[in-house]
């Protein structure tokens, strides 16, 4: 009889950031851990958010259990509104992790068998596996690492760490049952590589409320200080500043809002009674004596941020004498618009005080060192790198060989490649199909390849629209067509042009079997066809091209 193997099948994640979702399976029983969504990239028009693409997870012929969730960042949950409904798994995850999980569903009107997952060494039966979650430091609360006891060994997935030493609740990285495990024998250990590429260790999130506190106290009038909705250790720490500064607190953000709604009904955050007001009463307040909590760290148009800024705010505008604290970093790609936006805060006449001027914000990912010390706490078999781009896994995987891992020990694998564990070793095994399913805005429809390269098109090239009127029995071009062109760049369509396609459309059409003709479904992608080469000849562009063919 063969011996049991350990299947690894990244659907997201790995070779990106974002999406996070990892099967694992001994032979066919399997779990998921973590189903994340990723934000789309300048082409994908219209797109809201990018989700793994599941199809091929019943071609794998696997039994599976359960989803397991590291933490409550969108790119490990934010997957589940829209993929849950069709896997119908229970979910198990922490305390916070899962009152997040459970807000984002009932936005859809689905409740999900949502178990927790217990975080201090007991363990849960998933299945064949026994499953625990093992605390660790990240910029969100209740993180854990989950381990999987299975019959080949420890299967330990990081998710998003860091060992802070002094972190803002107390509940630190649980160094003490890493090493245990290293001693019971990790088979597999699959570990962030986000800041693999950074030396050293990150400092503790504890370094931000001294600067916090400081940078209000010299602000003679409003301050407003920006970052990630999701990190209440910083928003803890913000609270502290303004309490400890004299000020009241409004918050602008909905999902702001619902995160500290969460977490102090979950009695995880403290504000001092009388400390915080509606947003709406924040004109009552005078300048000196207030402190907004904003989302739209990254300049997102619609965030309350860049609303302030732009003077879209009902009852509250910046201006001289007023602070925009950036508690936040900028997330690679974002760094255009945000300059934008402090553009925009500069012109009201507001300072901007961000983390390159004061420790105001730090990083939830272990660096190298940490990485390192994760792996020699652990003392995994086979190690593989996840979370991350290319460069990220390469790096992490060479701190993984420094600290006396074998090279041959060691697997690179991205989304789509599986991971094979046998008796052999470790190797990448088969590919599957592990794409992404775009989702369209509120009415959260998925988007094929096809509405995707029409709205490339719309967006690169602009469209013309051709009008054709024929005579459906005799089968002629009844009068000139005329074209209309949206979106085209003027020089490239002026009337001359436009009058010059509309003759060689009309001789082309002139010049087609009559027959042909009077089929319109033909004569419309004729027109389509005709017009999309001419342009690109004539003016070296394809726009879409929309015929509206009439016949009388």
């Amino acid at each position: 009889m063969s011996k049991p193997v350990l299947r690894c099948f990244p659907f997201g994640g790995v070779g990106e950031f974002g999406k996070n979702m990892m099967v694992y399976a001994i032979d066919d029983d399997a779990v998921i851990v973590d189903c994340g969504m990723g934000f789309p990239d300048a082409g994908q028009h219209g797109v809201d958010v990018v989700v793994p693409d599941i199809s091929s997870l019943h071609e794998l012929g696997l039994n599976i259990h359960a989803l397991l969730i590291t933490h409550g960042h969108e790119d490990h949950i934010g997957g589940l509104p829209h993929l849950l409904p069709r896997l119908g798994l229970p979910v198990y995850a922490t305390e916070v992790t899962l009152a997040l999980i459970k807000a984002k569903l009932s936005e859809r009107g689905y409740k999900g068998d949502l178990r927790k997952l217990p975080d201090d060494g007991r363990m849960v039966k998933v299945g064949p596996f026994k499953v625990e979650g093992v605390p660790v430091t990240h910029s969100i609360m209740d993180a854990v690492s989950i381990a999987i006891h299975t019959s080949l060994g420890i299967i330990v997935h990081t998710g998003d760490f860091k060992i802070d030493p002094a972190p803002i609740d107390g509940r630190t990285t649980a160094i003490h049952r890493f090493s245990q495990l290293g001693d019971k024998g990790v088979l597999l250990l699959a570990s962030d590589s986000t800041n693999a590429t950074r030396s050293g260790s990150g400092p503790s999130e504890r370094v931000v409320g001294p600067a916090l506190k400081q940078a209000v106290s010299q602000c003679s009038g409003k301050v407003i200080v920006t970052t990630f909705a999701s990190n209440m250790f910083r928003i803890q720490q913000i609270v502290d500043a303004a309490v400890a500064n004299g000020r009241r607190v409004a918050v602008a953000g909905r999902s702001l809002e619902r995160h500290m709604d969460i977490t102090s009904t979950l009695k995880r955050l403290t504000i001092p009674a009388g400390t915080l007001i509606d947003i709406k009463q924040s004109s009552n307040i005078p300048d000196d004596k207030l402190l907004i909590i904003a989302t739209g760290s990254q300049g997102e148009s619609r965030a309350a941020l860049a609303r302030l800024a732009q003077n879209r705010f009902t009852g509250l505008k910046l201006g001289h004498g007023d602070l925009v604290i950036f508690s936040s970093s900028n997330i690679p790609g974002n760094e255009r618009i945000i300059a934008g936006l402090y553009n925009h805060i500069y012109r009201c006449g507001a300072r901007i005080l961000h983390s390159g001027q004061a420790s105001l914000h730090v990083s939830g990912h272990a660096q190298a060192h940490e990485l390192k010390m994760m792996i020699q706490l652990t003392r995994p078999s086979y190690f593989y790198p996840v979370h991350g781009e290319y460069r990220n896994l390469i790096e992490h995987r060479d701190l993984a060989v420094s600290t006396g891992v074998a090279f041959d020990h060691t697997v690179i694998a991205e989304n789509g490649q599986s991971v094979i564990v046998d008796e052999e070793g470790v190797k990448q095994g088969p590919d599957f199909h592990a794409g992404a399913v775009f989702v369209d805005g509120d009415a959260r429809d998925e988007i094929d390849g096809i509405v995707l390269r029409d709205r490339r098109v719309l967006a690169d090239d602009g469209m013309i629209s051709a009008f054709v009127l024929l005579s459906k029995h005799e089968g002629k071009l009844l009068g000139e067509p005329e074209l209309v062109a949206r979106g085209v760049l003027h020089e490239d369509v002026s009337d001359e042009v436009l009058a010059a396609a509309g003759k060689a459309l009309r001789q082309f059409l002139e010049s087609m079997d009559k027959e042909w003709l009077a089929d319109m479904d033909a004569a419309k992608e004729e027109v389509r066809i005709f017009l999309r080469r001419w342009c690109k000849k004539h003016i070296g562009r394809r726009p879409m091209v929309l015929p509206i063919v009439l016949a009388l």
